[in-house]
This record gives C-alpha cells, sequence and structure tokens, in this order.
C-alpha cells in the first residue's frame, strides 16, 4: 500500500471511528517548545503539540479496537517476557515552525539562508510496553507543509506582536504549500538499578526509523537517569525530529507515588530529507545544502505521580543541520505537561 494511502487509511478510522463514538481519553499531553528561551529567532523556532492518551482499553473498548487495527504494523520482535501494557495517543493538533535568521529583514541569500515554513497536522501514536523493559511505538502524522495553509506565518506574526517585536518579512521566501506524511517506528529499551527507598539509575537506548515527504531519517541515542519511580516513565518525548517517543505512563503500584528525575543524553540523525532544508517536494522553492548527520544533545528534569500527571523540562542543543547556518548549534527549550482526567 502506498505511504499516503496507508497514512490517510489510518487518519480516517482515527476521525471516523474514534471520534463519534464517545471514547474518552485518560490522560492530555500538552507539549511547547520555542528557542526565545535561547535569545535566538531562527531555524526552528517553535513548536507546540496537543494530543489525548487512551491507556485503559477495559474502560474503552473503542480506542482498544483503534489499537487492534494498527498493531500490525508495530514492530515489537525481540520484546522480552513480561506484563504488556499499551496506549493508543492521538495528536489532536501539532505545529513546527522553522524561521531564516533575518526574518525580520526580508532580505534573503537564496542558497544561504533556509526557507520559511511550518508543518501543521495530526495522527496518532500506538505503543506496547513489555516487561517494563522494552518500549515500542509507531506514530503516523498526516498534515499540510508551507507558509500559508500550515498557519505558520500567522502564529509568528502574532508571537511577535505579543512579544512586541517586528513581524516576520516573508517577501515570498517560503516553502510551497504541500500535504505532508510522516510515519515513524521507534524502540527504547530500559536497564537499570535500584538503589533503595525507591531511588534508582537507569539508562534508555533508543533506535528508530522516520519516513515520508517531511523527514526522513534513522536515529539512535541513549538517556541516563537518576530519580526516584523511575520504571514510572520512559524520559521525555520531543516533538520531531527530536528526541521523540510515545508520552507513555506505566503506572506501578509497587513504586513511590511520586517521581522524578534529571536526566541527560544524545541522540544522532541520518538524515536523508529535511523539507525545511531541501526544499519543497512539487514544485521549486528555496532551499540549502543540508548536513546529513545532525545530533542533539539533551538535558533536563522530570517530575511525575502514579495518578498521570507529569511535567518535563528540556534543553536541547542542535548541531549545525546545514552548511551555511551561521552558528555552529543551535539551542532550544522544550516544557511538556501532561494531566489525567
Amino acid at each position: 500500500m502506498p505511504m499516503t494511502r496507508f497514512a490517510a487509511s489510518c487518519i480516517a478510522v482515527l476521525l471516523t471511528v474514534l471520534l463519534p463514538s464517545g471514547a474518552m481519553a485518560q490522560r492530555a499531553v500538552l507539549t511547547l517548545e520555542n528557542d526565545t528561551v535561547a535569545h535566538t529567532d531562527r531555524d526552528y523556532t517553535n513548536g507546540f503539540r496537543l494530543s489525548f492518551v487512551f491507556d485503559q482499553f477495559s474502560r474503552d473498548l473503542v480506542a482498544a479496537r483503534a489499537f487492534a487495527w494498527v498493531d500490525p504494523v508495530l514492530v515489537t520482535y525481540g520484546a522480552p517476557a513480561g506484563e504488556v501494557k499499551r496506549q493508543f495517543e492521538w495528536i489532536a493538533l501539532a505545529q513546527s515552525i522553522y524561521t531564516p535568521d533575518r526574518d525580520t529583514r526580508g532580505i534573503y541569500r537564496p542558497g544561504v539562508d533556509r526557507p520559511f515554513g511550518g508543518w501543521l497536522y495530526t495522527g496518532f501514536n500506538a505503543a506496547q510496553e513489555t516487561g517494563r523493559r522494552q518500549l515500542d511505538s509507531f506514530e503516523v502524522q498526516l498534515g499540510v507543509v508551507g507558509g500559508r495553509l500550515s498557519l505558520a506565518e500567522a502564529v509568528q506574526s502574532s508571537f511577535h506582536s505579543l512579544l512586541g517585536q517586528s513581524a516576520p518579512v516573508i517577501n515570498g521566501y517560503e516553502l510551497r504549500d504541500e500535504p505532508g506524511v510522516v510515519l515513524a517506528w521507534e524502540r527504547r529499551w530500559k536497564f537499570g538499578s535500584e538503589l533503595g527507598n525507591g531511588f534508582g539509575v537507569d539508562v534508555i537506548p533508543s533506535v528508530g526509523f522516520t519516513g515520508g515527504n517531511v523527514f526522513t531519517y534513522g536515529e539512535a541515542g541513549a538517556i541516563a537517569r537518576f530519580g526516584r519511580s523511575l520504571s514510572t516513565t520512559w524520559g521525555p518525548t520531543l516533538i520531531r525530529p527530536g528526541y521523540s517517543g510515545a508520552n507513555f505512563v506505566s503506572t506501578n503500584p509497587a513504586a513511590p507515588f511520586w517521581g522524578f528525575s534529571v536526566f541527560g543524553g544524545a541522540e544522532a540523525r541520518g538524515v536523508a530529507r529535511n523539507i525545511f532544508l531541501d526544499g519543497s517536494t512539487f514544485g521549486s522553492s528555496p532551499s540549502v545544502t543540508k548536513n546529513n548527520f545532525v545530533y542533539d544533545l539533551i538535558g533536563g528534569v522530570e517530575v511525575f505521580n502514579q495518578a498521570g500527571f507529569m511535567a518535563t523540562a528540556t534543553w536541547i542543543h542542535r548541531s549545525r543541520e546545514y552548511s551555511t547556518q551561521a552558528r555552529a548549534y543551535s539551542d532550544y527549550g522544550s516544557l511538556s505537561l501532561a494531566y489525567r482526567f
């Protein structure tokens, strides 16, 4: 089945079967990302993602059926023995915005300055934890890329106005509007050691692949954590192409009710396509020469409890993404909040 047809079918099932049936999400997750914390306004400059998680299938048979429909493409080969937990996450609305360094001047250098563009999408993520030691997830994103239909220009202008800054001047230096599809699979493993009284340390390596006309890359990374009740979570979930995952919370009655972790790690990506650097797929647009190898260094803290509340703050240091990038890196911050109904 062609990629676009498969992704469209996935979204159609979600919208026509899950929503009208009165399915009730158990958790809401909001992620906000911005480079204002690094006092910059360029490259990946803003992102948000609002999603609803269904993780109690016994209470919600519709969500269970939706997961069962996706299950054949959720690769869990090699999973260890042990308890299996599953969740279905609906990405209600998400957006990422990318800008050139000179977006308030309106004077751009083709081939040097990256184009202005945004990615507005919806989708879903299906995830399975096995034995509290392996987490597999499969995600579909479907939306629109460009400057106008993605609402990137409108959001960026409003945000600048809110801060009392000059609005970006695009002058046509943007990606053309086009449909976008992203399919992603990821696996995480957890190796930990208990230190007593609920405290512990763990290491979570991960591998994955993302494909589509928006992003295509392979990834490998790992984070190390110190904290309490670490069996409850799997570390941060950032907006792609950052250190992504499944917003998975695995309640553990034997663990302390409140937990936290301090974490740090890295992820490397081999990038075959990034539409925000390579330019539009179906027509001419500005573009720059991308780097095929990019890495992120991440660090942060998370606080959570067994009732499903979670707050995570992350700092991301990203290596140079294209050859003419003004600086050898870019930094931004991420804040994620989860609340159980």
